[in-house]
């Protein structure tokens, strides 16, 4: 796991790059064997998750099998391979034969699971509470028919060339080269739906005399985004509100900055890239079940629009809720800094953003905008801190932060500390506005020294 603090001013932000999720697709066996697939998904700790609980409910896949002296014949033709629940979660598995609730033994030809009937003049759904409705084009196979497959022990292996989420259009296969070519239009950046934007790709070999389970590890195309929040402002906690006004949640305006001079800039928000399944002077190490991705930029999209996560909100992105002394009013506050890292908890947005790789030569980063209160915590007097702003940059050395990378998971936690740039001014703040302050802008109470006015001599003679 690759980790990397920087400091900027008010803010202490630490990104974390984590290494390639992994996805797992088993097919099952016997006498007469269906390929057929089970997905599951490990999470960064090398844990096995599900697939479906990420939010992914579809893959793509091309199969190809070859044999000594035999011609190679395709076996799947970008065939979309979709999960169920059952319970109208992912696909309707009206008609399929291979499908079940759970994943059974290696031999009974059971899964969530299946590609058969998913053809557009098959799967019919009208019901949406059975899974996507065919009129959901985004969700829709490219292939008229979908039928079931077997291995074919003539053949001595078949190849699987896959990518998730599936395409109906934008994405290819050439066999003869074995590279799969992703148009810009099918990777795109987009916020918090997986089935639409975390873009992965895989490939595997598997021996067909053998009728094993076939397992396919995915890599990520994009990149992944989530922010995250502390405070260390002694006598207050701390409470994120929306930058302006409601619903408008944290910002971050791209630009780039020299010296002191931070300029709007835009960013990709579409790519497209080849991915090579063989040996090439480009990539000699790729194979089938190394495949690797070159990103393409060549008349992607770019635009200059902000990001926008939403505030954390309640206990589940970690908040704390307190009861203010003297005027009894809530808040929904910030863990605090603690001394031990190792068991330091964080606020966080439920906004996940998925942006597509940026040039590793870009030279756009993002100014943060975040507005937050500050609560006392002896007499429960309220401070509205307006648009505090932290520049994070495209790179910091070699490191890349906010020029995002292939299969790398950004988190960037914010700590709220008394050297905060925002204002206490209510003017409302300009979140287009990507400069960042030299120095802090909110200013502490200070006693200047003090004076004592001399005694006024007063005289009151009297005679006695």
């Amino acid at each position: 796991m690759m980790k990397k603090v920087t400091i900027f001013a008010a803010i202490a932000m630490t990104m974390v790059g984590c290494s390639s999720d992994e996805l797992v697709n088993n097919s099952t066996e016997n006498n007469e064997a269906p390929i057929a697939f089970s997905v599951e998904k490990k999470n960064i700790s090398r844990a096995v998750q599900n697939l479906e609980s990420l939010g992914h409910y579809n893959f793509g896949v091309w199969a190809y099998k070859y044999g000594t002296s035999l011609t190679t014949q395709k076996v799947m033709d970008n065939y979309l391979v979709g999960y169920s629940d059952g319970k109208g979660k992912g696909y309707s598995n009206a008609n399929v034969t291979t499908w079940a609730e759970t994943i059974g033994t290696q031999d009974d030809h059971k899964s969530p699971w299946f590609y058969e009937y998913l053809g557009t003049a098959e799967y019919q759904n009208t019901d949406a509470t059975k899974g996507y409705l065919a009129t959901q084009s985004a969700y829709m196979s490219a292939n008229a028919n979908q039928y079931l497959r077997y291995w074919d022990l003539a053949y001595t292996t078949t190849n699987f060339y896959a990518y998730a989420p599936y395409r109906s259009a934008g994405v290819t296969f050439d066999e003869t080269t074995k590279k799969v070519t992703v148009a810009h239009g099918a990777q795109t950046a987009g916020y918090d739906d997986a089935s639409l934007n975390e873009f992965m790709y895989a490939g595997a070999t598997a021996t067909n005399a053998d009728k094993k389970d076939v397992k396919l590890t995915f890599k990520h195309l994009g990149a992944q985004v989530n922010l995250r929040f502390y405070e260390n402002v002694r006598g207050y906690r701390v409470e994120i509100i929306d930058v302006t006004s409601s619903d408008n949640g944290i910002q971050a305006t791209p630009a780039t900055k020299s010296g002191d001079t931070y300029t709007t800039a835009k960013y990709y928000t579409t790519c497209g890239a080849t991915i090579e399944y063989t040996s090439s002077t480009t990539n000699p190490t790729a194979s089938v079940t190394n495949p690797i991705a070159t990103v393409n930029h060549d008349g992607a999209t770019k635009v200059d629009d902000n990001l926008v996560f939403v505030i954390p909100a309640g206990t589940t992105d970690g908040l704390t809720t307190i009861t203010a002394p003297v005027t009894g009013k809530t808040y929904d506050v910030i863990p605090e800094d603690i001394e031990n890292p190792t068991t330091q908890t964080y606020a966080k947005s439920s906004t996940v953003y998925y942006p597509v790789a940026q040039p590793t030569d870009s030279e756009v980063g993002f100014t943060f905008h975040v507005s937050y209160k500050l609560i006392a915590e002896d007499n429960g007097e309220e401070i509205t801190v307006n648009d505090a702003r932290v520049y994070v940059p495209a790179k910091s050395g070699s490191e890349f932060i906010a020029a995002w990378q292939p299969n790398t998971k950004y988190t960037y936690t914010f700590k709220i500390t008394k050297d905060s740039t925002g204002s206490t001014d209510p003017n409302t703040p300009d979140v287009d506005d990507p400069t960042v302050p030299p120095t802090p802008q909110v200013y502490p109470i200070v006693f200047d020294g003090a004076t004592v006015e001399d005694y006024t001599e007063k005289s009151n003679d009297s005679n006695f």
